[in-house]
C-alpha cells in the first residue's frame, strides 16, 4: 500500500526539516504524534464547512486539520489532543497562524472532554487511530497516533454523538477495510452515512482511503465520489490539484 503519511510536494526548509509550508500558514510537526500527511490534508479540504459555527477536532496532533478548516471558514475550532507535546506544538502552530483567535487547542482525551461539554458542535472531525490488536512499533508517539488503545472506534462514535448539535456532521478518514468496520459501528449507534469519498493513489488503482460523513438523520441517497491523486504517468490529477490548490504552494 502506498504510504499516505508522506507528502513530497509540500515546501520544507530542507530534507531533515519538520516545517511544512502551505500558502497561508506553516506547520511544524517534529514533536507531534500526528504528522502532516495526505490523509489529514484531504480530510481537511473535503469537509463541508458551510454553516459550521463551531467545530470540534478530535486528536489534532500538530494541528494541520484545524488550520486548514480555519482557512476555509469563520468557525471557532476546539481541537483536543491527549499527547502533551503534540498539544504544545499545535498551540504554537495555531499561534503563528492568521487564525490564532479562532483555534483553541485543549489537552484532554475525548473520554474526559465529553463528560461536561461546554457546547455542542455543528461539525466534528477526526483522523482517528485505526490499528487494533496489531504489532506496535517501538516509537511510542506513532503508536498513540495509529493504534486505537487510547481511542477506539466505539468511543469515538459515542463521544461524537454526544457532542454533536442537531443537524451536525461527523467526518473521518480511514483505510478501506477499517472504514467498513467504522460504518457498521456508526450505523448501529444511530448514525447514517451521507457522503463517501473513495481515494486512490493513481487512476485505475485500488482505493486506499475513504472519507466519510455521518449525521443523526437519514438521507435517501448517499452521495459517493472518487478521487485519484496521480495520473498513470505520475503527474497530479486535475481533480486533486483543484481541491488542494488553495493550500499547496506548487499548485
Amino acid at each position: 500500500m502506498t504510504n499516505f503519511d508522506n507528502i513530497h510536494h509540500l515546501k520544507k526548509l530542507g530534507k531533515e526539516s519538520s516545517t511544512f509550508y502551505f500558502k497561508r500558514f506553516k506547520v511544524e510537526d517534529g514533536r507531534s504524534t500526528m504528522k502532516v500527511g495526505t490523509d489529514a490534508v484531504l480530510l481537511g479540504v473535503t469537509v463541508k464547512v458551510e454553516n459550521a459555527g463551531n467545530i470540534l477536532e478530535i486528536g489534532t496532533g500538530c494541528g494541520v486539520i484545524a488550520l486548514i478548516l480555519a482557512q476555509r471558514c469563520q468557525a471557532r475550532i476546539d481541537a483536543i489532543e491527549i499527547d502533551k507535546e503534540s498539544v504544545s506544538q499545535a498551540q504554537e502552530n495555531a499561534k503563528n497562524s492568521p487564525w490564532k483567535d479562532r483555534i483553541n487547542v485543549i489537552h484532554t482525551s475525548l473520554q474526559d472532554f465529553k463528560r461536561y461539554p461546554a457546547r455542542k458542535y455543528k461539525l466534528v472531525i477526526s483522523n482517528p487511530p485505526y490499528f487494533s490488536l496489531s504489532l506496535k512499533s517501538f516509537r511510542e508517539k506513532r503508536n498513540i497516533s495509529r493504534h486505537d488503545d487510547s481511542l477506539s472506534f466505539d468511543e469515538l462514535i459515542a463521544g461524537s454523538f454526544r457532542l454533536m448539535a442537531p443537524g451536525a456532521s461527523l467526518w473521518v478518514i480511514l483505510p478501506v477495510k477499517e472504514s467498513r468496520e467504522f460504518i457498521d459501528k456508526a450505523v448501529n449507534a444511530g448514525f447514517f452515512v451521507h457522503f463517501i469519498l473513495k481515494i486512490a493513489t493513481k487512476k485505475d488503482s485500488e482505493f486506499q482511503r475513504v472519507v466519510l460523513q455521518f449525521k443523526k438523520v437519514n438521507q435517501e441517497n448517499i452521495i459517493e465520489q472518487t478521487l485519484a491523486i496521480k495520473n498513470a504517468d505520475g503527474s497530479f490529477t486535475r481533480e486533486y490539484m483543484e481541491v488542494t490548490k488553495e493550500f499547496y504552494i506548487d499548485f
